[in-house]
């Protein structure tokens, strides 16, 4: 299994083998290749995923992907429906779309029921922009790269601690995400873009401090009867959850514990979790067990971004349904068939009598047409004949420049009066240096013709024609 983050400032590869972290490896990337956490470049963001991958020795077309959460919404709807019957599209979408307010034209929306209760289902729908999942996805697909999930941060981060309540901060060079879980949802999921190059290492803890205050102050007000537990752990991930003073700042100002990650995984001491944290729940996306859907608690999300139009083809319950119907017919059909197919066996007796008798008779104009070709090679081979040992001379010349200036002769083509000599040099100087020794040897007329886009080329065919005298 193979995952991939990727941000505005830097791309991280992760390499799983059952339940074991192998490989990862990362690679900054250079500024304007995004906009506003929207790849604005693709075919340079896919490029650099190629060779993060050559160098690494993380090999495979199909991988797990995420996309930045900036700008995407997450809702937990409630629909209503009947009892022991699943909520169809359509009436999730008419739901969606009362409390989102985006549409389908600007986002892709995705979802899954989290809880089920009498007369009503709870359903949990996410949105991310479709400028924002096309440029990733199309710049992947470029380079052979096959996207089969993609997951943004935020769950990916809440995936990765697996808690039934924490609080995240996954802190990058250009943005940071603030997850809040609650009863292993995500109910709050932040992301933020900032400027922090030209903030003091004060100045950027009152700033992710002051943001995660906020982030909590508005899901208490909208849950007086039950607000967050003060005992929440904090789990600081991203890049520079490597920034010790940063870190040392942050355990001073926060009131949450503040607790390390440690995935359900297998992994090498040395690995920074913490910055690969994103990569871990990609891996984990889908491992593990989910909750039964019941009435008195939630689902575990498992929510694939993917659009439809990205994801393989697979058959409908009416398109199987169908399928069926066919071979049903098939079946009655088939003694007409087999009248049918007695006929067509003596036509194709027919055919094949038809197709022998044309054969032959292809056969003998082929011959009559020979001639014209025989008398062409017969007056060539004169030709070579009446040049004498004058063609031998040409070949000893040809490939003994060819040695002597270091140029590799491909193929030697005699066509009466020219000589076409097929090469190729190191370098292009080589390549003119063997064309102006076979004008300076004498035996062939001079100058020779130019090829097309000499004189900086290093190889290709040379037309010769020997002199009048030889």
């Amino acid at each position: 299994m193979i995952t991939l983050e990727i941000s505005s400032n830097a791309i991280r590869l992760m390499e799983v083998n059952g339940d074991k972290i192998v490989k990862w490896a990362s690679h900054a990337l250079e500024p304007g290749m995004f906009q506003d956490e929207t790849v604005s470049d693709p075919r340079a963001l896919g490029a650099a995923v190629k060779r993060l991958m050559a160098s690494s020795g993380i090999k495979g077309t199909k991988v797990i992907v995420s996309v930045s959460g900036l700008y995407s919404l997450s809702r937990i709807v409630t629909v209503p429906t009947a009892p022991e019957r699943s909520v169809s599209e359509q009436e999730i979408l008419e739901t969606a779309g009362e409390v989102l307010p985006l549409s389908e034209e600007e986002m892709y929306l995705s979802w899954q029921t989290i809880s089920s209760g009498a007369g009503s289902q709870q359903v949990m729908v996410v949105g991310a922009p479709k400028e924002m999942i096309d440029n990733e996805v199309q710049a992947l697909r470029a380079v052979g790269l096959n996207p089969q999930i993609l997951d943004i941060k935020p769950m990916a981060l809440a995936r990765a601690v697996n808690r039934k309540q924490a609080l995240i901060l996954n802190i990058e060079p250009t943005s940071f995400d603030i997850v809040m879980i609650v009863n292993d949802v995500a109910e709050v999921m932040h992301t933020r873009v900032w400027q922090q190059e030209a903030l003091s290492v004060e100045e950027k803890a009152e700033l992710l401090i002051s943001a995660l205050e906020m982030t909590v102050s508005f899901y208490d007000s909208h849950h007086a009867a039950s607000p967050l537990d003060p005992a929440t752990p904090l789990f600081i991930t991203g890049q520079m959850s490597g920034d010790l003073a940063l870190i040392e700042k942050l355990q001073a100002g926060v009131k949450y514990p503040i607790e390390p990650l440690t995935p359900p995984l297998e992994y090498p001491e040395y690995l920074p979790v913490s910055q690969y944290a994103v990569n871990i729940g990609l891996a984990l996306k889908g491992r593990a067990a989910s909750k039964n859907v019941r009435q008195d608690g939630y689902s575990l999300p498992n929510i694939n971004l993917l659009p439809r139009v990205y994801q393989p083809w697979r058959p409908s319950a009416r398109q199987i349904q169908f399928f069926g119907v066919i071979v049903v017919a098939l079946a009655l059909l088939f003694p007409l068939y087999q009248v049918t197919s007695k006929a067509m066996t003596e036509t194709a007796i027919l055919q094949s009598r038809y197709s022998i008798l044309n054969s032959e008779m292809q056969r003998r104009q082929l011959e009559l047409k020979n001639r014209e070709p025989l008398q062409k090679a017969i007056a060539n081979y004169n030709t070579i004949v009446n040049m004498g040992g004058g063609f031998t001379e040409d070949l000893r010349v040809i490939n003994s420049l060819a040695e002597t200036v270091g140029i590799q002769v491909q193929s030697i083509n005699h066509a009466g009066n020219t000589i076409t000599i097929t090469c190729q040099a190191n370098d292009y100087t080589i390549f003119r240096a063997y064309i102006t020794a076979l004008e300076e040897s004498g035996r062939f007329a001079t100058p020779i013709p130019p090829l097309e886009g000499y004189p900086y080329i290093k190889g290709g065919p040379i037309v010769l024609k020997p002199k009048p005298s030889q």
